[in-house]
């Protein structure tokens, strides 16, 4: 139900961003707002919060958010605040950064390796899932040293594991399949 209502409200919020020529300008308010929010986790309670009356809530909105926001987005947060839909403000923002993203024919992919890539490697890799995706892509590197070696991919939904810890698992798979 959560995911439904964060679809719809993005949805509506991306359209009225379309139609005013908008689109990164409230993505990239969207994104302060929920950075505001995750570090100070007594703010997003509050606006959430049944015991703080509607009233209250659009001026502290006001007062913390209006030198920062759109005339735009302020009114759709008081929105989100008549509806009861405030504790959405989250996945609102991250279902509209997907439907930027589409828009634009952009995706994001992760490459977790043993050790930090290098940019020429980061460079390469990204100019091959951009040919294969058919999208731009957006590479982040991570390390995790668990993985051994190799690299393990996540881009969008999908996943490419082609690390050295997973070959092993097979191995060892079908070292156990072998009857002795």
């Amino acid at each position: 139900m959560e995911e439904l209502v964060a679809k719809r409200y993005s949805n509506a919020l991306f359209e009225v961003a379309l139609e005013g020529n908008t689109l990164d300008k409230t993505g990239e308010e969207l994104s302060f707002i929920t950075d505001a929010l995750n570090e100070h986790p007594d703010l997003f309670k509050a606006i959430k919060s049944p015991l703080i009356k509607p009233v209250e809530k659009k001026e502290m909105m006001k007062n913390i958010f209006s030198k920062h926001l759109s005339r735009e987005l302020l009114n759709f947060l008081y929105v989100l605040i008549d509806k009861s839909r405030s504790a959405q403000l989250k996945e609102i923002s991250t279902e509209y950064h997907k439907l930027l993203a589409r828009h634009n024919n952009t995706i994001e992919a992760v490459a977790t390796t043993a050790v930090s890539m290098t940019e020429e490697q980061i460079t390469e890799l990204t100019d091959k899932l951009t040919k294969t995706s058919g999208k731009t892509v957006t590479l982040t590197n991570a390390v995790d040293p668990s993985i051994i070696g190799g690299v393990f991919i996540q881009i969008g939904d999908k996943i490419i594991d082609g690390t050295l810890k997973r070959r092993l698992r097979e191995i060892e798979d079908r070292l156990k399949e072998v009857i002795i």
